[in-house]
């Protein structure tokens, strides 16, 4: 039963009031000495953000009675002075009673006590990274489940939090997002990251008593968060009917859960694979495991999903969340194989056994040698070994080689099974990080490496820790890349060093498995073309050219995307198309390139070159860019030029200025030269005449077209990010067995990516992909679209906001601020692939998908298969298929292509996630650790730190000058420079680095100076804001 407060409601006005303007909210800074003696003045190792549990016992007095008035006065005295005196002086005469503990509101990336604070949402998990570009596009990397509408419920967590708690969304102030808790707080995010959503859960009409208590929408954020830091919240008589709405969906859930306990509790054994994982959305689940009386046509009540999900958090060894993997019905979950879990068990038992055992023997009882003593044995042999070659530290990686002395690991066979089935789970563990930080098991294997006796300067004995006893006993090399970890592709093994396995069980080589060329008979041979390849020296796998073509009509052109064509000859289903399908997008990682088809046939076969074939991609536009007509059309490539983005703007004397202006470069270790390209590049002095003024026409109509895009709110350009090379020419790698024997250490460049140095590629390529959407659309084909279906609600702000805000930015040369592209993601809403064609407002076109990349992208292959299907059929009938609305002659189905773009897009992301941010982020920081403690390369002393968003109390997020990199300023770090509920969005400190760690992927910095003062305490009020209301109901 609810209960109303205990206190009066007080309105945030007036509560802020109360609080005096010097008054700070910052964390307790008890001091806590742990082991100190009476009377010694210690320094404490023990950071004050932890907080302290003391137990006193009073030693005996040996004052007579005589000295009671004495001491009666003095605790007179005592009660007069104020309360912290009273703790401070209790403080200083109790050190040594002072006992550390986790606290229970941990920072990022740290342990925390889920004990005495089992539901915490202050440490709810945010996305506020910056939106990614990956070439000519916007690449939208988070959970599809991101964008919420006013009234959804969503399920909100943090990964140190045991009891999960549901909110309310009220919509979006000043760019951040609020809730209401079923606890009957107020709750205020960015971008929250939440694993179940109940749409429309409540009405706009039961919001809007809570929502008059909130602040209003010109409140500064720093007001917000000190109202949030006195625990201000709307009334509980306001939220009541919500409050049991929410009490109501928890209770009926707990009914389906106790109705069908008993298959819920046992849900491994219903879905899990001897030796598989599996990859299932919660629908699927809900179906294997639930009667279909829970199902209203054909679609699981939210409270029976919400039950199943519950059961499913509650095994903490056998399914995982895939948090990145969400999509408009659903999100995936991995299920573990038994032999995994197996060994999960297995290695419980024996950490168990041996704690027990150890126990006994302190005791003074014999005990029997534990299998854990053997694996101490040899693993502290290695760990012992590696130090003389590379010093450990505490920032996620070890150090780099100090001698030219290779260092002999011992094989595989020195190693029982038994210690390979502790060094399985320790990868689990640290690699994989497989179970939640709330989970029992985390303390395994803590356990293990406290038993090593290796790692007592290690600040928490974290997977973090664990990360560097795997690189030191050789099981991982000292630059592996925990992102390589994070998500698994499915039946897919990470090769440990380096690369994927992917299995391959089918007689023959890839040869042997392609078919005959499709179109053979029919091909268009392209003489008259001149078929333009602008591309990097670099690049191997060619997969696009651009000609231009003219009419009668001295006004109207036909540009030509001429793309790769392996559809023509890999059948979909077949050995060849599968392989390419477990790893569906080329992988740029530095060291761990992989491309989606085999070597061979992408280079060899496959790649544009004079008499291979191209599906070519046809658009006739007139000059002021607009597209009057398409085709598409198999073909044979005769003349071929290969050229540079830089050579093209030279040529045709294109003077490109980038409107945001970026520099910076750092090297580690000698930078090889770059390599001749293995095909004959041509220089601006070898192109014809008319070669050039093909170029020059290719431009300008571009540029046409894409200001038709601009006008319907295109974002106009894709800020350059940081990118890394990593070179392996000073390596000696080799293996024995499954362990790594290494020598030496990668070079690592940090630089600016740059553009291709002239526009022509861009605007060009995106046409292709605008052909081959309206093409596919007109004959009701299914292909994977991509779409921004919130978008469409607010087409006329995202123009506005474009307009009025972005475009002004960059023409004084400014670079857009995340505040900017926040409000701009959340008028666009996330990006979808959907089997029905919608418009790409990024792009500014009315429909899109990829479709010029089937070398090293698996949707666009997929693409190719549906269109080159559709043109045999129109072959066979001889007449066109516009119009048609049948799809039995297709290699996919819509129903099939449905059912496969969520595991297709959780494998889009993967890759594009480990190519484009998190494994490029982890290699810079692996550069910075190298430069900062090891002096291998140059950094300045301090650097700039611009806030972003201000966490309450907690700390302070921003973004360092260097690489953009984001970075952490905790309260204890801010050394009385300002006061926590005085920073505000857009206040630059001068900080230096305090603690880096590449596998939590953060940078600890601490303040040495304030530089600048924002003006506003908050984010500039976007145009969109404006509208209020609307924003509210149409966006979020």
């Amino acid at each position: 039963m609810l209960k109303t407060s205990s206190r009066s409601y007080v309105c945030w006005r007036c509560a802020f009031r109360t609080v005096r303007p010097d008054a700070t909210f910052a964390r307790s800074n008890v001091t806590s000495l742990q082991n100190a003696t009476p009377n010694v003045q210690v320094a404490s190792s023990i950071p004050i953000w932890r907080r302290s549990l003391a137990t006193v016992q009073h030693p005996a007095s040996d004052r007579d009675a005589s000295d009671e008035p004495l001491r009666a006065e003095e605790g007179q005295k005592e009660k007069r002075l104020p309360i912290r005196e009273r703790l401070r002086k209790w403080d200083e005469e109790h050190r040594d009673a002072a006992k550390s503990i986790l606290t229970d509101i941990a920072y990022v990336g740290e342990l925390s006590n889920s004990f005495t604070r089992p539901q915490n949402v202050s440490m709810a998990q945010f996305d506020v990274s910056s939106p990614l570009f990956s070439g000519d596009e916007l690449e939208d990397l988070r959970s599809d489940d991101a964008v919420l509408k006013l009234g959804d419920m969503v399920e909100m967590s943090s990964e140190g939090s045991r009891r999960p708690m549901m909110a309310i969304c009220l919509g979006r102030i000043n760019g951040y997002e609020h809730f209401y808790t079923s606890s009957g707080k107020w709750f205020t995010g960015l971008g929250i990251k939440t694993l179940f959503v109940v749409k429309e859960f409540a009405e706009p009409a039961e919001l809007e008593a809570v929502i008059a208590e909130l602040p209003s929408n010109d409140t500064p954020t720093e007001l917000i968060n000190t109202l949030r830091d006195l625990g201000h919240s709307p009334s509980r008589s306001a939220g009541a009917s919500l409050l049991r709405k929410m009490l109501q969906f928890s209770h009926d859930s707990e009914a389906v859960y106790q109705a069908n306990a008993g298959t819920l509790d046992a849900a491994s054994a219903f879905i899990g694979d001897p030796v598989k994982h599996r990859y299932l959305t919660l629908h699927e689940i809900a179906t294997l495991l639930l009667p279909e009386s829970y199902q209203n046509h054909g679609n699981f009540r939210p409270i029976a999903l919400y039950a199943v999900h519950r059961a499913l958090m509650q095994d903490e060894a056998f399914f995982r969340p895939l948090r990145q993997a969400g999509h408009r019905s659903s999100y995936l979950f991995e299920i573990s194989p038994l032999s995994e879990v197996r060994v999960v068990q297995n290695v419980e038992n024996m950490v168990r056994k041996y704690l027990e055992n150890e126990t006994r023997r302190l005791s003074g009882h014999t005990v029997e040698a534990s299998p854990i003593h053997g694996f101490i044995t040899t693993a502290r042999s290695m760990i012992d070994q590696s130090r003389k070659n590379r010093k450990w530290t505490n920032n996620g990686i070890i150090g780099p080689s100090a001698s030219s002395t290779t260092a002999i690991t011992p094989t595989e066979q020195q190693w029982s099974p038994t210690d390979l089935e502790l060094l399985q789970f320790m990868e689990l563990w640290a690699c994989y990080q497989k179970f939640p930080n709330y989970s029992r098991l985390q303390c395994l294997g803590s356990t293990i490496l406290r038993a090593l006796d290796r790692y007592q300067d290690a600040e928490a004995l974290t997977p973090s820790a664990g990360w560097t006893f795997l690189q030191e006993v050789g099981w991982i090399p000292p630059w592996e890349i925990p992102a390589r970890y994070k998500v698994r592709f499915p039946d897919v093994e990470i090769q440990r060093g380096g690369g994927y396995v992917r299995p391959w069980s089918f007689p023959g080589t890839f040869d042997e498995h392609l078919k005959g060329d499709a179109f053979k008979s029919t091909r268009k041979i392209l003489k008259d073309l001149t078929v333009y390849c602008i591309d990097a020296e670099s690049t191997t796998d060619i997969d696009d050219g651009v000609s231009v073509e003219r009419t009668s009509n001295p006004s109207q052109y036909w540009v030509h995307v001429h793309v790769a064509d392996p559809a023509s000859s890999i059948m979909a289903g077949t050995p060849v198309a599968q392989y390419a399908e477990l790893i569906p997008q080329t992988i740029y990682l530095p060291g761990h390139f992989e491309r989606m088809l085999p070597d061979k046939l992408s280079q060899e076969r496959f790649s544009l070159a004079p008499n291979r074939p191209t599906l070519t991609f046809s658009a006739l536009v007139d000059k002021d860019g607009n597209v009057l007509d398409q085709k598409i059309t198999p073909g044979t490539l005769e003349k071929v030029v290969y050229m540079t983005g830089e050579d093209v703007a030279s040529a045709i004397e294109e003077h490109r200025q980038e409107p945001i202006e970026v520099g910076g470069e750092i090297s580690l270790g000698p930078i090889p030269r770059a390599q001749p390209p293995e095909r004959v590049m041509t220089r601006p002095g070898d192109l014809t005449k008319d070669q050039k003024n093909e170029l020059a026409l290719l431009r300008e109509l571009g540029t046409a077209i894409q200001a038709k895009r601009l006008s319907k709110g295109a974002t106009p350009f894709y800020l350059p990010r940081p990118s890394v090379e990593a070179f392996f020419d000073r390596v000696s790698h080799g293996n024995t067995d499954s362990f790594a024997s290494i020598d030496g250490d990668p070079s690592i460049r940090v630089t600016y990516q740059q553009s291709s140095g002239t526009d022509l590629v861009s605007h060009i390529m995106q046409l292709a992909g605008e052909v081959a959407a309206r093409w596919c659309h007109e004959r009701g084909i299914p292909i994977p679209y991509r779409t921004q279906p919130y978008a469409m609600r607010n087409a006329a702000l995202v123009q506005q906001y474009t307009r009025d805000v972005f475009y002004p930015l960059l023409n004084e040369g400014t670079r857009p601020a995340d505040h900017h592209w926040r409000q701009l993601r959340a008028l666009l809403g996330n990006d979808a692939v959907s089997t029905t064609a919608g418009p790409h407002f990024t792009l500014g076109v009315d429909m899109y998908t990829k479709a010029t990349s089937p070398l090293r992208r698996y949707s666009d292959l997929i693409v190719h298969w549906q269109i080159e299907a559709a043109l045999l059929e129109e072959e066979r009938r001889g007449s066109s298929l516009v119009g048609n609305t049948y799809d039995s002659f297709l290699p996919f189905t819509r129903e099939r292509l449905d059912r496969m773009l969520p595991m297709l897009r959780l494998r889009e992301k993967q890759a594009s996630s480990l190519s484009n941010q998190d494994g490029n982020e982890q290699w810079i920081l692996q550069a910075l650790v190298r430069a900062w403690r090891f002096g291998e390369a140059e950094l300045p002393e301090t650097f700039r730190f611009t806030v972003v968003h201000v966490a309450g109390r907690q700390h302070i997020l921003g973004r360092l000058n260097w690489f953009e990199q984001p970075a952490l300023l905790r309260a204890d770090a801010l050394n009385d420079l300002a006061k926590m509920a005085d920073v505000c969005y857009g206040d630059v400190f001068e900080v230096k680095l305090k603690d880096v760690n590449v596998h939590s992927k953060q940078i600890l910095v601490e303040a040495v100076g304030m530089l600048e003062k924002a003006e506003s305490g908050r984010p500039p009020v976007a145009l969109a804001d404006k509208e209020g209301a609307s924003i509210q109901a149409e966006t979020i």
